[in-house]
């Protein structure tokens, strides 16, 4: 975000203004308007309230004091007693309602954001700090609640009350009401200055926020690792880091909060000290009453309130604006793969898939090579219930192709068809229904094992579950376990083995029964042992199905019906092990190095 004239705009050119953000929440987020409308009425009602109070000091102190009338004392202070009994109901009234408003607003907001956020494509999430997200869907979002408390909309009562006031100060003396209002543009003058100031101190502290809790997140998911490695004190220096920067950029918005209070409680005692100077000169020659005077400083502190309470609402609309402009900044982006109009369903394998002359690059931060290749000009198919295997070293393009398979990405230049249909005229839930991927990383949620099992397939039944973990050969463990299928897995599944997840993610991609399987290198972080015990469980899944198998280990795919060796982001070379081993090329270098 960038600072012109006053303005923000975030990367989709949407101005970050006080008028932007409040038409955003007020317009966008809220869904009840009439609970809105009511709190306006409810407000309206306070200020006559408000109003009325310093009339009953007035009446006491120039009519029931002097004639000692002890009867017309009981009857006011009984009034003003009921009034104050109103007002709070209407107090109540107009919190709960806010209360509900606010907390109905802000939901809606989290989940559009949340929606927002996890259909954006991948390449953003490659680029993003999980921390700083989560962060926007937490504080800054807090933020924005903070605009509809009973606080805030407060002040649209003290609005009303400002006029009705100020005209009626002006009617009872204009001399003082004009002196008085000539301390307003002294507050507006300290609230402009200080409010950039302030705004900008809070941006510093909101984006410093994000990296410590980007750390925070980092070390929380890596812990294993930074014990293995006994990082503990570098780790430990880093955060100490990024929470003193946090603690400076708070500080610093602070002094500038510090500062700003103090001028305006100051502004606010000039006006009160002119009213005490001209209206005791006025009382002096009889030109206003001892109550008069008593109630036009009641009302001038009135008239002050809404000043006050907007300056010290100040810096919570500073903070609100920048997250404001980091929430829009996520909603204003856009996916770019998306269904075509005339998308159609995934349609039923017969032929297979074919790869056109494919061409990707990955986006480069490096300015000299903006967009890195990853496969170029690469031509092959897998053919309907074969198994096809690709081969080649670490970073040669293999797991991109799976990318564009799933259509993570949308490929450069030619084409990758299903029975003949352009994968970009498949609908995208379709196409990822119809392909189950099993990789090395495999996903467990914090759950039970039948939630992670059904992960996807929500809606099938025990038996079904109990019939894909007999396919997986994981069905002789769940029953040695107490509670079955409802065992907890423990975050990201530390309380089984790696092996046992590999099963449950076979398991999972059994259960969705899709027609195309691809093994992104399944078994690469196994030992031997637990490669062999689950390759059973493999040749289940691909079992009448169309597969495409990343390998690691080129014993687990002699018996593939073709192989296809990836080099320099091409194919060069094809056919099956007997094959390309008597080719005495790439294939027969990369099977006999494993083996030395």
């Amino acid at each position: 975000m960038q600072n012109q004239s006053n303005k923000t705009v975030t990367d989709n050119n949407q101005p970050i203004t006080m008028t932007a953000m409040f038409k955003f929440v007020f317009g966008t987020v809220l869904k009840r308007p009439w609970i809105l409308a009511l709190n306006v009425v409810v407000l309206t009602i306070l200020s006559f309230m408000d109003f009325l109070l310093p009339q009953f000091n007035q009446y006491i102190i120039d009519h029931v004091i002097p004639n000692k009338d002890t009867g017309r004392l009981i009857i006011v202070v009984g009034l003003l007693l009921l009034t104050v009994t109103i007002s709070g109901i209407f107090t109540y009234l107009s919190t709960y309602f806010m209360g509900v408003m606010s907390q109905g607003a802000i939901t809606n907001l989290r989940n559009q954001l949340y929606q927002y956020l996890i259909r954006l494509d991948t390449h953003f999430f490659e680029s993003s700090k999980t921390g700083d997200l989560m962060v926007r869907l937490t504080s800054d979002i807090n933020n924005l609640q903070n605009l509809i408390s009973p606080n805030m909309l407060s002040l649209i009562g003290s609005l009303f009350t400002f006029i009705g006031v100020l005209v009626f100060i002006f009617y009872v003396n204009w001399i003082m009401a004009l002196a008085v209002s000539l301390t307003f543009p002294l507050i507006f003058l300290v609230v402009r200055i200080f409010r950039t100031r302030i705004r900008n101190s809070y941006q510093k502290a909101r984006q410093s926020q994000a990296l410590m809790t980007n750390q925070l997140q980092n070390t929380l998911t890596q812990i294993q690792l930074i014990k293995s490695y006994t990082t503990e004190d570098l780790e430990s220096s880093r955060f100490s880091k990024l929470a003193n920067q946090n603690k400076d950029n708070i500080i610093e918005a602070t002094r500038n909060q510090a500062i700003f209070s103090p001028l305006i409680t100051f502004i606010q005692y000039l006006g009160t000290a002119i009213v005490l100077l001209l209206g005791t000169l006025f009382v002096f020659k009889s030109q206003l009453t001892i109550g008069q005077l008593v109630a036009y400083l009641s009302y001038v502190s009135i008239l002050q309130s809404p000043i006050s309470a907007f300056s010290r609402l100040l810096n919570q609309f500073q903070q609100s604006l920048v997250s404001y402009g980091r929430i829009v900044h996520i909603i204003g982006l856009k996916p770019e793969i998306v269904d075509a109009p005339d998308a159609v369903a995934f349609p039923t394998i017969k032929s297979g898939v074919k790869f056109d002359h494919v061409t990707f690059a990955y986006s480069s931060e490096d300015a000299e090579d903006p967009h890195q290749a990853a496969i170029q000009d690469v031509t092959f198919e897998i053919p309907f219930g074969k198994q096809t295997a690709l081969v080649g070293h670490s970073g040669a393009g293999k797991s991109t192709i799976t990318d564009l398979l799933d259509r993570l990405y949308d490929v450069n230049g030619g084409q990758i068809y299903f029975d003949g249909i352009p994968i970009n005229h498949i609908k995208l839930k379709s196409l990822r229904q119809n392909i189950a991927i099993v990789s090395q990383d495999i996903f467990i949620i914090d759950g039970t094992i039948a939630d992670n099992i059904r992960y996807g397939t929500p809606g099938a039944t025990d038996d079904r579950v109990w019939e894909v973990a007999k396919l997986a050969d994981i069905d002789d463990f769940i029953h040695g376990l107490p509670d079955q299928l409802k065992t907890q897995v423990g975050e990201r599944g530390i309380k089984l083995s790696g092996g046992q997840k590999q099963r449950i993610a076979i398991a999972r991609a059994l259960l969705k029964d899709a027609q195309i399987v691809v093994l992104d290198e399944a078994t690469a972080s196994l030992d031997n042992e637990s490669e062999k015990t689950i390759q059973h469980a493999l040749e289940n899944l691909m079992e009448q199905r169309t597969s495409l198998v990343i390998a690691h280990r080129l014993s687990t795919i002699h018996n593939a019906d073709q192989i296809l060796v990836v080099n320099d982001d091409q194919i060069v070379e094809r056919g099956t092990h007997d094959e390309l081993m008597q080719m005495d090329g790439y294939y027969k270098q990369l099977y006999e190095a494993q083996f030395e």
